[in-house]
């Protein structure tokens, strides 16, 4: 925030009051006529120091007491409605700011957020928010009436007498010296105090996110400490804060009192020396007082907008952020894709830096297939996911899906095309219906039920008392690590997408579920793209084709059993996983050549039983000649053929059988 604030970043705000014009200008009615109605009062004093009591004029004094008590209930009416009214916009405006400041918070790249602490981001939805809000809907009300009531009450006391009026007006340059001195103060004191808020909202949202590893390490002491580190540097700037405003109130008081002093001398003299009477004294040091208010509410107003400033500079950064391109009109629109994957030759880094977190990556996902991506940790995998949902784009080459270009995709039919589940799994506070269904417009309860069953989940939710319906998240019923995972798988399965993504979607599952889980999913996906991340060497298994990740880079790829027969980078990772000497690693790769030769041997017996089948012809030669004794010469007569070709039959079928025996091949 480099920027130098300034009123005209507060204008834009200002232009969000014009919806509610009509109830502003009804406001403002109400507070015309409760000013003038205001204005009356002083001169109803007059008249009863000056006629009613020195005349004794009982008719004029019984006139103008009910006088004022029917100005009291009108002013009284009149200023309740306008409460009402400036209630409402203030309502109103917040909710409307606060609306807009969330849908642009949410269209801001994923970096922007993962820069920002999620505490100053609620101290300025909140705060920052309300601190404008109060300004905008105060400032146009405050002034508009200010200028009426500074116009008309002058215009009153000039022509009482100018002279003691004209003198009043001396104090007023005095009073915004000292208004501009402190208000520059409050603004400096305002963003410290906004800085440290946003420190201790992000600290409670951090530990309170965490509280089982804080008491898993006894550090309930120490991080109750250092939160009351960071309270006493806010209280710090609390203090400051009302050291500020004491000295403020004081000197206002001060100014004020010699101001109305040396006017009340004065009205005095001029009362003595003839030039006015004691109801003309009276009502113009009254009014005089009422212009003082106005003058403190101005300075007030322009406190509050040289505060509100460090506030709109901090919704600004938001408002004025570069959002995703996420309702582009001019991309191309994805409709019934395939869901093939290609990256090429694409590479990655930051702006700021010339390091490659990624560099020549060149891979294919095919529909019908897992495709899995495996390495060790920061080699770049989940940056590979990051590129194809676009929270990030590739610094070199390029992505497809189904051969577009993924950079003139747009956004929002992408992410319609892909469903993730991550290792994080995100579950939102309500039912698990609502949670299944998250990002579906379209209910279909059968396909639901289907994923549940799909992802191992279907029979817990059923135990719950409220089934689907269960409510679910913080403060309620509390899921396990397995059943999370499994709830988010089941809610990308029901999206029914052709891209779907396992980022150690079963990392929290135990090797039997996992199992059943993908058991369960092979007719689910068969028509679709898997792209898969891993270290579980069981959950690889389950891939039709591994990259190796090293070194930001793709080492080798191929099927399970050819990468680990290759004794690669491959190789290295699974033997670090699975923690296994060389020798068994071997084992296993001869288990896994037997078991090959095995099935080698199978279907070569099964290809040998299809050539070798005996027909129906055979079959009833051979039960003829064996079963029932016949000569050729009568199975011939008997199917009408010769009895040379009965023989050939015979003999033919007699070498079949022979070499199904020696293959051990069962008839």
């Amino acid at each position: 925030m480099n920027e130098k604030p300034n009123l005209r970043m507060l204008g834009a705000y200002f232009r969000l009051l014009m919806p509610y014009w009509d109830k502003s200008v009804l406001s403002l009615l109400c507070v015309g006529i409760c000013v003038i109605f205001g204005m009356v009062s002083p001169l109803i004093t007059m008249l009863l120091i000056d006629y009613a009591y020195p005349n004794q004029d009982l008719f004029l004094l019984t006139f103008l007491v009910f006088f004022g008590i029917v100005i009291f209930f009108f002013n009284t009416f009149f200023s309740d409605v306008s409460e009402y009214f400036d209630t409402f916009i203030h309502q109103t405006l917040a909710i409307d700011l606060r609306k807009r400041f969330f849908a642009r918070l949410l269209r801001l790249p994923l970096r922007f957020h993962y820069e920002k602490q999620v505490g100053d981001l609620m101290v300025r939805v909140t705060d920052d928010i309300d601190t404008i809000v109060d300004t905008v809907s105060e400032v146009i009300p405050v002034f508009l009436k200010t200028i009426f009531q500074l116009v008309a009450l002058l215009l009153i006391c000039i022509s009482i007498d100018w002279t003691l009026t004209l003198l009043a007006l001396v104090g007023i340059p005095l009073y915004f010296v000292q208004t501009g001195f402190f208000a520059g103060r409050f603004a400096h004191v305002q963003e410290k105090s906004q800085k440290k808020e946003s420190e201790v909202y992000t600290f409670y949202q951090e530990k309170m996110s965490n509280v089982k590893t804080i008491k898993s390490f006894n550090q309930e002491l120490y991080e109750t400490d250092r939160l009351i580190d960071k309270l006493k540097g806010l209280f710090k700037l609390v203090r400051e804060n009302l050291f500020l405003a004491f000295f403020n109130s004081f000197f206002d008081a001060m100014l004020v009192t010699l101001w109305i002093s040396f006017l009340t001398w004065y009205g005095g003299y001029r009362v003595i020396s003839g030039h006015i009477t004691i109801g003309e004294v009276m009502a113009i040091l009254t009014y005089l007082g009422q212009i003082h208010q106005p003058f403190m509410d101005f300075g007030a107003v322009y406190k509050s907008l040289i505060s509100s400033l460090v506030s709109v500079q901090r919704v600004e950064e938001i408002m004025n952020g570069h959002p995703e391109a996420y309702y582009d009109t001019k991309s191309f629109v994805l409709f019934q894709i395939e869901g093939k994957i290609k990256f090429e030759e694409v590479g990655f880094h930051y702006p700021e830096t010339d390091e490659y977190i990624l560099k020549d990556v060149t891979l294919t996902a095919n529909p019908g297939e897992i495709t899995a991506l495996c390495g060790a940790s920061g080699a770049g995998k989940s940056t590979i996911i990051d590129l194809l949902l676009r929270f990030i784009e590739p610094t070199d080459g390029k992505i497809f899906i189904d051969n577009y270009d993924l950079q003139k995709i747009s956004l929002m039919t992408l992410r319609a095309n892909i469903s993730i589940v991550s290792q994080d799994v995100i579950i939102f506070s309500g039912s698990i219906r609502e949670n299944l269904q998250y990002g579906c417009k379209v209910v279909d309860e059968a396909r639901m039920v289907q994923s549940a069953k799909d992802a191992e989940i279907h029979e817990f939710i059923m135990s719950l008392p409220d089934g689907y319906d269960t409510v679910i998240g913080e403060g309620v019923l509390g899921l396990s690590g397995g059943q999370r995972q499994r709830l988010s798988v089941a809610r990308a399965l029901y999206r029914n997408v052709k891209i779907l993504i396992l980022d150690e979607a079963t990392s929290a599952l135990d090797s039997i579920t996992e199992s059943k889980l993908y058991q369960n999913m092979k007719e689910r996906i068969k028509d679709k793209t898997v792209l898969m991340i891993t270290h579980r060497p069981s959950t690889l298994r389950n891939a039709s084709k591994i990259y190796v990740i090293a070194e930001n880079e793709i080492s080798e790829s191929g099927t399970f059993d050819k990468l680990l027969a290759k004794k690669g980078d491959f190789y290295k990772f699974y033997q670090a996983q699975l923690q296994e000497s060389e020798e068994k690693i071997e084992e296993k790769i001869d288990l896994i050549k037997y078991k090959k030769k095995i099935a080698r041997e199978k279907e070569k017996k099964t290809r040998a039983k299809k050539a070798m089948k005996l027909s129906a012809l055979e079959k009833k030669v051979l039960k003829l000649y064996y079963d029932d004794g016949e000569t050729y010469a009568k199975i011939g007569k008997e199917l009408n053929m010769e009895p040379y070709d009965i023989s050939l039959i015979r003999k033919s079928a007699k070498d079949k059988l022979d070499r199904m025996k020696e293959l051990e091949i069962e008839e």
